[in-house]
């Protein structure tokens, strides 16, 4: 048991347990290592390694030491630092100090640099903020004032074209997030995120020229962050989103649009993870931070998802007034970012379905006109959005579920895992698990029986 006050370290207990090495030796390799670096008087015991796991924070230069002792007894390809054994001193996200160009490049390349030594069994320093501590995390957004561009630390120099490389390459990892899901290519997004954040650090550019590439740092962060959130590493992701949202303040006045999307993100998730009023709040400080923009495909977005919490916690008038200034910002003729293609009328029309569908808890109803708006969306949805059509037919099979249509539930179902089998998503698991326990409920018919079969089978599988 850690100490009062202390908080167990499993990512260094994690790495010691994969270096093999019993405590004498790692505190011996530790000595070998301080004395290489000329530190002849920091000798630590064996008995000061269940310590540090248990909580104790050594100080510098202890944590540097001891993350290369563990590098050498680990062996190659691991580089570890302080802060992949949890020993850095790293700002909380919400900390001011984090929000200037220069801090969050450097947050970037820590992040991104912990995430390629990893595995799926190595545990997480991010910790997930929910309620008032995740809107104090996001709220330095719409109040601090602008900072300064880093120095570059060396004379390469970067135009509007690379940037616009930059951009197409986020976008073909978006298309294949959308088509395939978020496990196959994440890795691949995290080092690509690695990169462009070393060009905005170090390479020389116009003021205009450096604030769009910090666009396009923030927005390589949304697509880590949202594959990251569909592998459920809800924690990391998080991380990922406020770091895109720093980044996208320091790009200026060019951020806001993306650090909009950045605020539907961590609403987005929030409402997975069914805390619908951190979703609530953190889509309304993206509206907010957002008004002085054009209604445009982003207000859409954001009110469609306003609607979806209002319809969560009860409030039917506010779903129809929310739906209505999706509706509006939706047929304006603004300009449509790559990064917010993705909500078409399809998804609207599913969206405005799915809120009709929460609502039918307590109008059965609206299960109707739930199904009729899910079916519209699902007509007009691209054959390659792969993944949002699942979602779409778990809607469908919840919608008939809840008008007592169960051959209309198991035909949905049936679809939903046929396209389940083509992506890789563990936000598709988690919705059918939800879609199997309404099922539960209506467990007299053969139908519905059939439809949870299917469904546990295939989610065993």
């Amino acid at each position: 048991m850690a100490p009062p006050g202390q908080q167990p370290n499993a990512a260094l207990a994690h790495w010691v347990s994969r270096s093999g090495a019993s405590h004498q030796k790692i505190t011996r390799t530790i000595r070998a290592v301080a004395v290489e670096r000329g530190h002849r008087d920091i000798a630590p015991d064996r008995s000061r390694v269940p310590r540090w796991i248990k909580g104790e924070n050594p100080r510098p230069p202890l944590p540097d030491l001891i993350a290369e002792a563990l590098n050498r007894l680990c062996g190659p390809p691991t580089r570890l630092t302080p802060a992949d054994i949890g020993m850095t001193g790293r700002p909380a996200a919400g900390a001011t100090s984090g929000w200037s160009g220069a801090a969050v490049c450097a947050a970037i390349i820590d992040t991104t640099r912990s995430d390629a030594v990893t595995d799926g069994f190595t545990p997480t320093n991010a910790r997930l903020l929910a309620g008032p501590e995740l809107l104090t995390a996001v709220q330095p957004w719409l109040h601090l004032p602008d900072s300064e561009l880093p120095n570059p630390a060396r004379p390469g120099r970067l135009g509007m074209s690379d940037v616009r490389r930059i951009r197409d390459t986020t976008d073909a990892f978006r298309r294949l997030d959308n088509t395939h899901g978020g496990g196959l290519s994440r890795r691949a997004v995290v080092g690509q995120l690695h990169d462009v954040t070393a060009l905005a650090q170090q390479s020389r550019a116009s003021d205009a020229v450096g604030r769009e590439l910090f666009v396009a740092v923030a927005d390589l962060a949304s697509v880590a962050g949202w594959m990251t959130h569909d592998t459920g590493r809800h924690a990391e992701a998080q991380h990922y989103l406020l770091l895109g949202l720093q980044a996208a303040k320091a790009a200026g006045l060019a951020g806001a649009g993306i650090a909009g999307h950045l605020l539907n993100c961590l609403a987005r998730q929030a409402n997975h993870l069914g805390r619908t009023t951190d979703a609530l709040e953190l889509v309304q400080a993206g509206l907010y931070g957002t008004r002085k923009r054009p209604a445009d495909r982003l207000r859409a977005v954001l009110a469609t998802l306003e609607a979806r919490c209002h319809a969560s916690l009860g409030d039917l008038p506010a779903v129809e007034r929310s739906i209505a200034v999706a509706e509006h910002a939706l047929n304006t003729d603004a300009e449509v970012p790559t990064w917010v293609e993705w909500f078409d009328r399809a998804e609207y029309e599913v969206t405005v379905g799915v809120c009709e569908l929460i609502a039918a808890e307590r109008d059965a109803d609206r299960a109707r006109r739930a199904i009729t708006g899910i079916q519209a969306g699902t007509a007009l949805r691209p054959k390659e959005r792969t993944r949002s059509r699942a979602f779409d037919r778990i809607a469908l099979a919840r919608a008939y579920v809840r008008a007592g249509e169960l051959e209309g539930a198991e035909a949905a179902t049936a679809e939903a895992l046929a396209l389940f089998g083509q992506v890789t998503s563990t936000r598709v698991t988690d919705r059918l698990g939800e879609l199997d326990a309404e099922l539960a409920a209506a467990a007299g018919s053969s139908a519905a029986c059939a439809a949870r079969e299917r469904i546990q089978a295939a989610t065993a599988a």
